[in-house]
């Protein structure tokens, strides 16, 4: 081989060696650019978004990449709060409130370890009281308010029992939609969860709800614990109960 030959190699393997040199360096870096190889730090602090005319929509706070303080939600305006919502450790914790487009207070709500717990109460635009409703541990209780604008409580709404032969026909004394009967015990005495094995669908006939004393009602008992679930005029859960005494 002489010197010409020689020369020649050595240029190909040089220009050979930085080809590949080149191409592990760009797989390098195309490995380094690439989103999702890479570990993204968890949210924290308030962290905002906007809408896309920089309209403030929402404001939450992290810590460490979990909820932790008050998250707000503003309306269209990207000026007035809709939601504060308060969170301790990723969840609802305290009393979350929601505004009116004025900003007046709509409805203030209790929670505890990430479920309503307490009173939920709404209110009226010109700021007078419109419903409570009791929950506990998620669920709807018994006890609620309703009150006319000008502020006058809604009478109570009742179970009325009357008996037909050996059955006790069921209503309200207030009419209500997505109405159900049931028999058996509540949760502390005040709460309805519709999954609780403890209370059971009572049979209905013609669209009436009734209780059968020779079917539901064993001779040593003399009471039953009857329970009404069912939605009011006003799209609160209404949660009754009442003795059956037999």
């Amino acid at each position: 081989m002489n010197k010409t030959q020689i020369l020649l190699a050595l240029v190909i393997i040089s220009i050979f060696g930085v080809s590949v040199t080149f191409l592990d360096l760009s797989h390098i870096i195309a490995k380094r650019s690439n989103p999702t190889d890479t570990k993204r730090a968890p949210k924290h602090g308030e962290v905002r978004q906007y809408t896309k005319d920089q309209r403030l929509k929402t404001i939450v706070n992290y810590y460490q990449g979990i909820k932790h303080g008050t998250s707000y939600l503003y309306h269209d305006d990207g000026e007035t709060i809709l939601l504060a919502m308060p969170y301790i450790n990723g969840k609802r914790e305290g009393v979350s409130k929601k505004y009116y487009e004025d900003g007046q207070l709509y409805a203030s709500t209790s929670y505890q370890d990430d479920k309503i717990h307490g009173p939920r109460k709404t209110y009226y635009s010109n700021g007078q009281l419109k419903s409570v409703v009791n929950y506990g541990y998620g669920y709807a209780g018994v006890g609620t308010e309703e009150y006319l604008l000008e502020g006058t409580r809604k009478p109570e709404n009742k179970i009325q029992f009357e008996k037909i032969g050996d059955r006790y026909m069921l209503s309200t004394s207030e009419a209500c939609t997505e109405i159900r009967f049931l028999i058996g015990q509540l949760i502390e005495d005040s709460f309805y969860d519709p999954s609780d094995k403890n209370v059971r669908l009572l049979p209905k006939e013609n669209g009436v709800y009734f209780v059968d004393t020779e079917v539901f009602t064993p001779s040593y008992l003399k009471y039953q614990d009857i329970i009404c679930s069912c939605s009011s005029s006003q799209g609160n859960p209404i949660i009754l109960k009442a003795k059956l005494i037999l």
